[in-house]
């Protein structure tokens, strides 16, 4: 009655109402009479041990490959149903690591870029995604904090009296019969301690966060000076994506498709006077060529493909101008990109003046969504000097 009487109390409080027809009460050397009774005024059910969770057996030790696998299988029938719909490649972001480069949960095939890479952040060359374990230990060096800072919460009370006993936690570790998931957390709290200078994290008042966790466990790579370019506001997911895999050098023309057994064939399928590579697609075939010079005449603008990142990176235009004009030169890899694929599959190649006026025409409608009140009219004046069909 006692323990009614607390759910009673608990939703009334919070506004949460018991739902007895999904709730089980288990019992351990109780007579059958008081089961009975507890029943009949509770209205709970019986469970009978051991339970499932989602599948899983709720269990104080640790789990089997077998007995995980039935989540597991819950989780990849929610992504093949992803997969049925036929996201794009930015969309795919959302996807676990091999899904990302196949399509499918069960797909073999090593990816395109190595997953580390694609775990760093944008400024470092990667796609911003978190890396699941490095995140996971950083999510457990919140009990680092707590043991260091937070003598009176009822977790360290409880962690300090039952395993600890008076032991620091930097120097404390989990006996051979403890639980495997205190091992776990041990075993983490062991790494955080080299962040704690005396019982301050990072040797600061700044309170320890998931995040700042994360940021110091993972390995750090210099900045990449193409990051603006690609991961700039007038460009769209899929043509952000496709320059991303342009500048790791990782789009599959058919110099790789061939080292991988995919393809014999290595002519470029747009103007069939070379064999196809990162090179000869974005630089040197005729189509690309003719692509750039159409775009950089309307944009007033001459510079090699091949200086695209240093242009960017060193041009005395205004910023304005500059995203303008490199947005204009992402989507022109993308579309590239993407009429090699046309030729590739339907022998059909657009003529590079379709490509251009749609370019020009699909940043120009970006540039319009900004607040023009705001802008100096020296922009203005470049913007409308673009000539556009």
């Amino acid at each position: 009655m006692w323990m009614l009487r607390g759910f009673s109390t608990f939703s009334g409080a919070s506004g949460l109402t018991l739902n007895k027809s999904k709730s089980d009460i288990f019992f351990n050397g109780v007579p059958a009479g008081t089961i009975s009774n507890i029943l009949q005024v509770s209205g709970f059910h019986h469970g009978v041990l051991p339970f499932k969770y989602f599948g899983v057996p709720i269990s104080s030790k640790k789990l089997t490959k077998l007995e995980g696998m039935k989540l597991i299988d819950k989780i990849l029938a929610r992504i093949r149903g992803w997969g049925a719909r036929h996201l794009s490649y930015s969309g795919r972001l959302v996807l676990v690591q091999n899904y990302l480069w196949g399509g499918d949960a069960d797909y073999k095939r090593a990816p395109n870029v190595n997953w580390v890479s694609c775990c760093l952040p944008k400024e470092e060359g990667g796609l911003g995604l978190k890396d699941a374990k490095v995140w996971n230990r950083a999510l457990i060096g919140k009990y680092a904090w707590w043991l260091a800072t937070k003598k009176d919460h009822l977790w360290v009370r409880w962690v300090s009296h039952v395993y600890m006993k008076g032991i620091e936690w930097s120097d404390y570790t989990a006996p051979s019969d403890s639980s495997w998931t205190w091992k776990k957390i041990t075993h983490t709290l062991q790494a955080f301690k080299h962040a704690y200078v005396g019982n301050k994290w990072l040797d600061s008042d700044i309170p320890y966060t998931p995040q700042s966790g994360y940021d110091w466990l993972r390995t750090k790579h210099p900045k990449v000076n193409w990051r603006f370019l690609c991961w700039n506001s007038m460009n769209v997911p899929k043509t952000m994506f496709i320059f991303w895999a342009f500048m790791h050098r990782r789009l599959l023309t058919k110099d790789i498709m061939a080292r991988m057994g995919f393809t014999a064939d290595l002519t470029c399928d747009i103007c069939a006077n070379s064999n196809e590579d990162h090179a000869h697609l974005f630089y040197s075939c005729s189509y690309s060529v003719r692509c750039c010079s159409l775009l950089q005449q309307h944009l007033h603008i001459t510079f090699s493909i091949t200086d695209l990142v240093h242009w960017y990176s060193t041009s005395m235009l205004t910023g304005l101008q500059r995203r303008f004009i490199g947005a204009c030169h992402v989507a022109m890899i993308y579309w590239i990109w993407m009429v090699r694929n046309e030729a590739r599959v339907h022998s059909y190649v657009r003529r590079p003046e379709d490509v251009v006026n749609q370019i020009l025409n699909d940043i120009h409608t970006r540039f319009l969504r900004l607040n023009l009140s705001v802008l100096h009219t020296k922009d203005l004046a470049w913007i409308n000097s673009i000539h556009l069909t």
